[in-house]
């Protein structure tokens, strides 16, 4: 019971300032009185008082609590001690002419002229020499639907 007391005491007594690392150096940050008497009150809280505060903080002030706490988490290397590898999500595509059958030759010719947006005359010139890129930095959707065009008539296309 004493020793439940004086844990008590030893909480209570405590001076209302903590060290606080600065730039490698230690200096004495001096806590202000309704802060100290928050922080104490919060020790007290279950768990489930705990979830209910932050409930009703991120209602009232609109923030999420669950953003900040994931940062740094996200921010650790996996446990492999690898780096982290950061994976940005493609957002142009382009379209390659792979092959083509030489009986629809003129179909591919007039698909390959609109996409690429290239003149009568150069569209032979352009597809000689395969695989080629006919379109660059196109949507996934556009890219998707020159794709669809050139398999329709027998061409072999990819996104790349």
């Amino acid at each position: 019971m004493l020793a439940a007391q004086n844990r008590v005491a030893s909480r209570v007594s405590r001076p209302a300032f903590r060290a606080a690392p600065i730039m490698g150096a230690r200096r004495v940050v001096a806590r202000a009185g309704a802060v100290s008497e928050i922080v104490e009150k919060l020790k007290t809280l279950t768990l489930l008082e705990a979830s209910e505060l932050v409930k009703e903080i991120e209602e009232t002030f609109g923030v999420d609590a669950s953003a900040a706490a994931a940062g740094p988490a996200m921010m650790m290397a996996p446990a492999g001690g690898a780096p982290a590898e950061v994976v940005e999500e493609k957002t142009a595509f382009d379209i390659v002419l792979e092959a083509f059958p030489a009986d629809k030759k003129v179909s591919v010719y007039k698909v390959v002229r609109n996409l690429a947006g290239i003149s009568v005359a150069q569209v032979k010139e352009y597809t000689s020499a395969l695989p080629k890129t006919i379109c660059e930095s196109l949507p996934k959707a556009e890219a998707e639907a020159g794709v669809k065009a050139l398999l329709e008539i027998g061409a072999t296309a990819s996104i790349a």
